[in-house]
This record gives C-alpha cells, sequence and structure tokens, in this order.
C-alpha cells in the first residue's frame, strides 16, 4: 500500500531496497542463518497458535490477512535469518483491531516496549502496509478507547509486509557490522550508503 492510499499521514522516509519481493521471502533464503538475536527465539513456541487466534479474529470480521504475513509467522526457519540489534521478537496479537476504515495487528515488539510494529489491512483486504508505534494497541486488552486512535500514533514503515522485513534485515545488518564487526550485508554497496547516511 502506498502511503498516499493510506489512512496515516506520518511522513514516510521509505528508501529503495535491495531485494525483488514476490512474497515468497527467496530473498531472505539467501541470506546467513543465525543462531543468536533472532526474532523468533523469544515467542516462537506461542506463534502457532497466536497465528491461529489472529486468522480466526479476522475471518469474524470478514478481513484476509495478507498471504505472505501467514506464510512467514508458520515458517519458523525464515524467522533465523532476521537478527535485531535492539532484541525486536515476534509477538502476533490474537485480535485484530479495527482503525480507519480497516485493521490492525501487532506482530513484533521491541525488548523494552518502546516501540511495536502492525500491519495495516485496508477495508476490503486487498492491500496491507507496516507501522510502527510506540503505543502498545491490543483488542484484547483494552485500557483505551478505538476511538482516541489517530493516524499520527503510527508510523509508515513499509508498504508491504515482505519489504518491511527487506528493510529490517538490511537496517540490523547494517548495525550488526558497525557494533559487533561482523560481516556487512551482500547487497550492491550503494544500499549501504543509502541506509548509513
Amino acid at each position: 500500500m502506498l502511503p498516499a492510499e493510506s489512512p496515516f499521514t506520518n511522513p514516510a522516509d521509505l528508501k529503495e531496497l535491495p531485494h525483488d519481493m514476490d512474497g515468497t521471502f527467496r530473498w531472505l533464503t539467501d541470506t546467513p542463518a543465525h543462531t543468536e538475536d533472532v526474532i523468533g527465539k523469544r515467542s516462537g513456541d506461542q506463534l502457532p497458535g497466536q497465528l491461529k487466534s489472529a486468522v480466526a479474529s479476522a475471518q469474524s470480521k470478514n478481513v484476509t490477512l495478507p498471504a505472505e504475513f501467514i506464510a512467514f509467522i508458520q515458517n519458523p526457519e525464515l524467522h533465523d535469518h532476521l537478527r535485531s540489534v535492539s532484541a525486536c521478537y515476534l509477538d502476533v496479537a490474537e485480535s485484530v483491531l479495527p482503525f480507519a476504515g480497516g485493521h490492525l495487528l501487532r506482530f513484533l515488539n521491541d525488548q523494552q516496549g518502546c516501540a511495536f510494529w502492525y500491519i495495516y489491512i485496508n477495508e476490503d483486504s486487498s492491500d496491507h502496509c507496516v507501522v510502527s508505534s510506540i503505543e502498545y494497541y491490543d483488542a484484547d486488552e483494552m485500557d483505551y478507547e478505538i476511538e482516541d486512535l489517530k493516524d499520527t500514533d503510527f508510523h509508515i514503515w513499509a508498504e508491504s509486509f515482505e519489504s518491511f522485513w527487506s528493510r529490517f534485515w538490511l537496517e540490523n545488518e547494517i548495525l550488526f557490522a558497525q557494533y559487533d564487526s561482523t560481516d556487512p550485508p551482500n547487497v550492491d554497496p550503494r544500499f549501504l550508503k543509502l541506509y548509513t547516511r
């Protein structure tokens, strides 16, 4: 979903990405797998049940979760290719949250609760994007009114779920290379320049 087609008005700094994306995450399987700092390690055992509940919640509201989202959450081998310098971890909300004519579903948490990432699915489930917020929103743990949510509570991160992970992978691998002296990501050097400015 292009930012202009979304309900979010915060400016998006969406740069070109180094991967060709077709919903299969083929590019991700060509990157090194890891055993430490991976996004699926903390709550991997809970993901199947969380996803089952999220799908049921979406269906009850006539919402279809993107196929690439479901395929990714169901495949723990993909999670091993994504590590986070800030210990972010997968954690799928069990219910979709109505917002701005569509629905939000949280799927990634920062370890210290400083940021949360959501997939936003539009009204007819024909498109989606990924946004973040410093606030934790969960339909099953309501300590706020849905009407209080504003588009400015969120920042756009990517035009699709797969492109979000391309950006996440690149930015985190660059940071690991800088701070832990690991090999830099194997991409065209122009992307290293673009993402280290």
